[in-house]
């Protein structure tokens, strides 16, 4: 009775998630910003607020349907999750849909033979008998503890968790493995909480087969065992009166339903609203701790509150006065089975005894009709939330392995880049033409504007995305024809802005190989100059980096981000060196960290400060998607192009120290000829210049 009443209460649709979940398109936790963080792109809180979010996907459904050809059409093609749902060789849980299946069974059985044994035991007791009918008694409490949740009803509870837990869980693999297998784009154009909830929809599917395999086909049965029961107990004309009643009863409460719909999508609303302040304001916990507005978002968060609580407040008066005008009509008609049963008692044409059972039994015909508008309503939401998921697993990889793709064959890493064009939009190209070849173990450097191009060289080079026009090869093979597995096993990346997961440093480094041991992690922060910065930490390697590493320093990340890659041991190197917010000292242990990593190795850069590029083999600069120059530092110098000017920006105090601001020729020549001894005063001196109004490197805290 409990677990009816709490069914026929709970909120549904919207009302049904917890309130801190994540919202479509939102997340409590954003991959653009951390708790306690500035966040600079704060998301807009725009018109999608007031917006219903099931809208669009109730669109997408009905259009599904009609291109499918109908309702059946369209629910074939959730079959492809059965596979995963319902595995041939999984036994345990095959064995636990068989005990619910035995379990459902005996509950029907049960219904029909406690209430008539009852009365049974009324009728002999009604005929003034003096000795205790001891054996309809003791089949009586037979049947009652056999029924109640003590006796196989615990087994059939239990096996259906199993089962229930079970047939997620396949569903819920194979929607991970699947978003972890789509491409880049796929990733950079959803949300972390879209794609979160789409994979969280396995419960649905879940909700979906136990709604069809333990709860429909059971209250089918339950119905024509009840009508044939009645008309047994009495005659035919009860059983229309419970027909009558139960039809009634499905057209109010699809009517309320109806009626509240508005009500519920207002509190809907409000939900969202608070929770939009809530998720924004941890986001922004410094802007509003700087700007002393503490008081004012508790203000405004009360208000956004207080209008959660009054619609919902409204939301219930509706749902309750809704479920009060439904259970009016079963009243009444129990009221009127009732009277006609005593009616035929009265008139001598039935015993006693089977207006006892009736009574019992009704609570049997009362709950599965109550239930069709539950479930009915229920099979309408969850189709719509698992429509989200099967859009998911309809959604293709771009970039994909070729149906005959190989291992790549590595051999000394030579890249080669062969006219390549390449557009996230068509309408606006990022590459054009782009063509250039490094030799195995060569450094090659990539310096130019921000938005020129450069990240998409590397982003191209591990197939995030796939060219547009034109080739990139290793080892003279076409990366399109490989396995996309076996091309990004070779390639290391270290990112401007390294992430890690909310783990100990030891487990951070060790997802670069993840057999490697205590000893050979160590070795490789050595080699990436953050060992002693560890070990100076309260807990050392076992130490827990926070959210995204939020508790280290930028130039502490991108040092563990190295012996990541050093570890890993990759035949090429990704660099994107980014030391132009940090202090001097700091650069010097990351390009101490980069020069390990690049030794013996193909490694590509994007460079930000010059000066960490001068021993390159190669340096391209790029320019709106094209290379404009390329050659080594003192070729480019020699040039007095795009490089030399920015090779003259950033070192230009160091310059006119040495040559004065007016001897052009003489500047260039002492630019070109430049010692290691004033290549590090030109550094240092960049380092000073970059920090006038930054100030030193900042620690973020967890």
């Amino acid at each position: 009775m409990t677990l009816r009443l709490w069914r026929r209460l709970k909120p549904d649709d919207e009302e049904r998630q917890p309130l801190l979940a994540a919202e479509e398109n939102d997340t409590a936790t954003s991959k653009d910003s951390n708790y306690g963080s500035i966040n600079d792109k704060p998301k807009s809180q725009g018109k999608q607020e007031d917006e219903d979010p099931r809208k669009k996907l109730k669109e997408q459904q009905a259009r599904r349907v009609d291109e499918e050809g109908g309702w059946i059409p369209y629910l074939k093609g959730f079959t492809i999750f059965l596979p995963h749902m319902l595995p041939k060789d999984d036994w345990v849980l095959w064995t636990c849909i068989a005990i619910r299946g035995l379990d459902i069974l005996q509950e029907r059985a049960f219904n029909v033979l406690e209430p008539r044994q009852l009365g049974i035991i009324t009728d002999k007791l009604a005929q003034g008998t003096t000795v205790m009918p001891w054996k309809d008694i003791g089949l009586w409490v037979f049947y009652h503890w056999y029924a109640s949740p003590v006796g196989f009803s615990l087994f059939g509870s239990y096996a259906n968790t199993v089962a229930r837990e079970r047939m997620s869980a396949g569903v819920r693999r194979m929607a991970y493995n699947h978003v972890m297998n789509l491409d880049m784009q796929f990733h950079t154009g959803k949300s972390s909480g879209e794609i979160t909830e789409a994979v969280n929809q396995a419960g649905s599917l879940n909700e979906l087969a136990e709604l069809a395999l333990f709860n429909a086909a059971p209250v089918i049965l339950d119905i024509i065992i009840a009508v044939w029961y009645v008309s047994h107990l009495f005659d035919i004309y009860m059983s229309y009166i419970i027909l009558f009643v139960g039809s009634v009863y499905i057209w109010t409460s699809t009517a309320v339903t109806n009626r509240n719909r508005e009500g519920r999508r207002i509190y809907a609303d409000r939900r969202r609203a608070e929770f939009s302040i809530q998720t924004e304001t941890l986001q922004n916990w410094q802007t509003i701790f700087y700007f002393n507005r503490e008081a004012h978002e508790v203000k405004r968060y009360g208000v956004a509150l207080m209008d959660r609580l009054r619609a919902y407040y409204a939301f219930m008066r509706g749902l309750l006065g809704g479920f009060a005008l439904v259970d009016l009509v079963m009243n009444i008609g129990f009221t009127a089975c009732f009277i006609f049963a005593i009616s035929q008692v009265v008139a001598g044409l039935k015993p006693v005894g089977n207006l006892v059972s009736f009574v019992m039994f009704w609570w049997s015909v009362r709950a599965p009709i109550q239930s069709i508008s539950y479930h009915w309503k229920t099979l309408s939401t969850t189709l719509i939330d698992a429509e989200r998921l099967l859009e998911l697993i309809r959604t293709k990889p771009l970039v994909d392995d070729a149906p005959n793709a190989r291992p790549l064959k590595f051999e000394v890493g030579k890249v080669e880049y062969s006219n390549v064009d390449f557009a996230y939009d068509e309408r606006k190209p990022i590459l054009k033409n782009v063509s250039f070849t490094i030799e195995g173990g060569q450094t090659a450097a990539f310096v130019g504007e921000t938005g020129s191009g450069k990240s998409t060289i590397f982003k191209l080079l591990a197939r995030a995305y796939d060219v547009g026009g034109g080739s990139i090869s290793v080892d003279d093979q076409d990366i399109r024809t490989v396995t996309r597995s076996s091309l990004r096993e070779i390639i290391g990346h270290v990112p401007q802005d390294p992430a890690l997961f909310n783990l100990s440093i030891m487990e951070n480094v060790r997802y670069g190989r993840l057999d490697a041991t205590d000893a050979e992690i160590e070795d490789a922060c050595r080699a990436a100059a953050i060992h002693d910065d560890i070990i100076g930490f309260p807990d050392g390697y076992e130490s827990v980096v926070g959210e995204r590493g939020v508790k280290l320093s930028g130039g502490q990340l991108q040092r563990i981000a190295i012996a990541k890659v050093l570890i890993r041991n990759a035949k090429i190197v990704l660099l994107d060196e980014a030391t132009s917010a940090v202090d001097s000292t700091t650069e010097a242990l990351i390009q101490k960290a980069f020069k390990t990593l690049s030794a013996g190795r193909t490694t590509l850069v994007i460079a930000h400060r010059l000066s960490t590029i001068v021993q390159a083999d190669q340096i391209f600069v790029v320019s709106k998607g094209e290379i404009i120059e390329r050659g080594t530092h003192a070729e480019l110098l020699a040039k007095n192009g795009k490089y030399a000017e920015l090779w003259s920006t950033q070192t230009g105090s160091v310059c006119r120290e040495n040559c004065g601001d007016g001897d052009k020729d003489k500047g260039m020549k002492w630019l070109v000829d430049i010692s290691p001894e004033k290549l590090d005063k030109a550094g240092a001196t960049g380092s000073s210049s970059s920090q006038n109004g930054k100030g030193k490197e900042v620690k973020k805290r967890g």
